[in-house]
């Protein structure tokens, strides 16, 4: 009689025919999470909806559709759905092109991340077919290829745009603690991964027949896992005394640059919004807006005049703001003005915005949009040198703050260099003016809330229209003043040595999160080729008879 041998255990590399899903449910589902997703972030900042919007995108990429052609498609139309609105404001004087030309490249980094976690899900049918491959394997390589993705926008070309990273809507929410302990990438990495589990506990719930403990398992845990992360305790930040601040907010929306101002207007506006500062109040410094002082004082000595008599008047050290030259190069700078008088420590903006400071490979671009590239008459040049100035107040006391102007904010190893180097407290000078009163105030304040929790650092943030606020280290308001007004905001700013985790491992963190997408989704591929070529021509095993 015969027997039968069966060989290696099936492997399923297609899903069956009443299993395929039309392209077209794909790309709603898409793009449907891509526009939730866009809600979550200000405004309206409506931060619940991250988790099941991604958790939309995702599982529209986890469907098996027919058309593998659609999947790039797919992706670049969520993409768009996202970021096309989330910037709407770069189109408010320079009309639909920059606007278009930015939303679509970030759009087509998000479609080859979408295709890459497609490719994800269909090598981990055959590469991990059991419950170690649903529940853990895919979920962490697809929160791992979406923080590579993160990583490459936010870096090139021209260093990136990290705007619109998944951190950046919780500004306002009960898990802002986790940026402390994680980092803006690592708090993505977590975000996503919960996401990414929420796409099988779905599919579980759905699924005709499943007994109802094993569509509720799953659920508990997963929502018991997103209250674990709400319960997580903040991370113990040690402050040591006070810096009173005032920061100057001259409220001239002609400080823009497309606004139609005139020379002196904006330097005019603050020297004013400097005398709203109530008698008796005393601050230890005063810190003006990027740009507010317009000229370099180096080079006028007018201007050296002016800032020696308000310094004097104020009893204060100025942190000031303008254009600087040298060696035949433009910085947008920030430095220290000190009672004694005389420009002294300078640090040089990182980040200059491209197509707004300056204009990368002029000549290429001048022959694409010259009249836009003709507004931009000055290449602003990226400093090099130490984000930290050290500010010396009336009564000798000497603090470190860390500088990041404007377009820095996002900029995550800027944060950390500024701790290691000792900043006790941070400020970020900015002048959002070109932006209207638009959603990017809102979301660049976003920035500076996460950033002071991030580094456990204190964050005086001080504009030349709005906003201008300060924050605690553990996210407190600890002052903000209206937009649009000129306002003297005077508040006292905790300072703190205590390095957060985020600090310490934030670089570790993104590097690992990376290396898990990248690694994850080649070992899939490579599994994946590995048993398809033991079983040639067919996408189970078939049983093998012997006599």
């Amino acid at each position: 009689m015969g027997t039968v041998v069966t060989g290696p255990a099936p492997v399923r590399t297609q899903p069956a025919p009443d299993q395929w899903t039309p392209w077209w449910v794909s790309a709603a589902m898409a793009v449907a999470g891509a526009l939730a997703m866009r809600l979550a972030f200000p405004q309206p900042g409506w931060w619940p909806l991250l988790l099941p919007g991604l958790a939309l995108v995702l599982g529209s990429a986890a469907v098996p559709i027919r058309r593998r052609r659609a999947v790039l498609p797919i992706g670049l139309l969520s993409g768009l759905a996202f970021y096309l609105p989330l910037v709407h404001w770069a189109s408010l004087f320079l009309g639909w092109l920059p606007w278009l030309a930015l939303g679509t490249e970030m759009a087509l980094w998000w479609s080859l991340g979408y295709l890459a976690i497609w490719w994800l899900h269909r090598w981990a049918r055959t590469a991990w077919p059991g419950p170690v491959g649903t529940w853990l394997l895919t979920p962490l390589v697809t929160a791992g290829v979406w923080t590579a993705r993160d990583a490459a926008s936010s870096s090139w070309p021209y260093r990136g745009f990290a705007w619109g990273r998944l951190a950046q809507s919780l500004a306002w929410s009960q898990l802002l603690h986790l940026v402390t302990w994680l980092g803006l990438a690592g708090t993505g990495f977590v975000l996503c991964l919960v996401a990414a589990w929420t796409v099988p506990v779905a599919r579980r719930l759905v699924r005709p027949g499943a007994p109802p403990s094993r569509r509720v398992l799953p659920l508990t845990a997963l929502l018991a896992f997103v209250l674990g992360l709400v319960a997580v305790p903040a991370f113990p930040v040690a402050t040591q005394g006070t810096i009173r601040v005032a920061g100057i907010q001259g409220g001239d929306e002609r400080a823009g640059y497309f606004m139609g101002g005139q020379p002196g207007d904006v330097l005019a506006a603050h020297l004013r919004a400097s005398r709203l500062i109530a008698p008796g109040t005393n601050p230890d410094v005063v810190a003006w807006p990027e740009g507010a002082a317009e000229w370099d004082p180096a080079e006028w000595p007018e201007l050296q005049s002016r800032f020696d008599n308000l310094s004097a008047a104020l009893g204060a050290p100025l942190l000031l703001g303008s254009s600087t030259e040298r060696g035949g190069k433009t910085y947008q700078s920030e430095y220290v003005w000190p009672m004694t008088g005389g420009q002294r420590e300078i640090y040089d903006k990182r980040n200059p915005v491209p197509f707004g400071e300056y204009v990368p490979d002029r000549d290429t671009y001048a022959k694409i949009a010259p009249a836009l590239i003709g507004l931009i008459g000055r290449d602003v040049v990226p400093g090099t040198g130490d984000p930290v100035l050290s500010v010396t107040t009336r009564d000798g006391r000497t603090t470190g703050v860390g500088l990041a102007i404007c377009y820095d904010i996002i900029d995550d190893a800027l944060a950390r260099e500024s701790v290691h180097d000792g900043a006790q407290w941070l400020l970020s000078p900015t002048n959002n003016a070109d932006f209207g009163r638009t959603d990017e105030l809102d979301q660049q304040l976003a920035f500076a809330r996460l950033r002071a929790v991030e580094t456990g650092r204190a964050l005086v943030q001080v504009s030349t229209v709005g906003h201008t606020a300060a924050f605690a280290p553990d996210g407190r308001v600890l002052a903000r003043v209206p937009w649009y007004t000129p306002e003297a905001m005077v508040v006292d700013v905790p300072l703190s040595t205590t390095l957060t985790p985020a600090v310490r491992f934030g670089a570790l963190l993104q590097g690992i999160g990376t290396g898990v997408g990248l690694v994850g989704l080649l070992s899939a591929a490579a599994v994946t080729q590995v048993r398809r070529h033991r079983l040639p021509g067919s996408s189970t095993a078939s049983p093998r008879l012997s006599v």
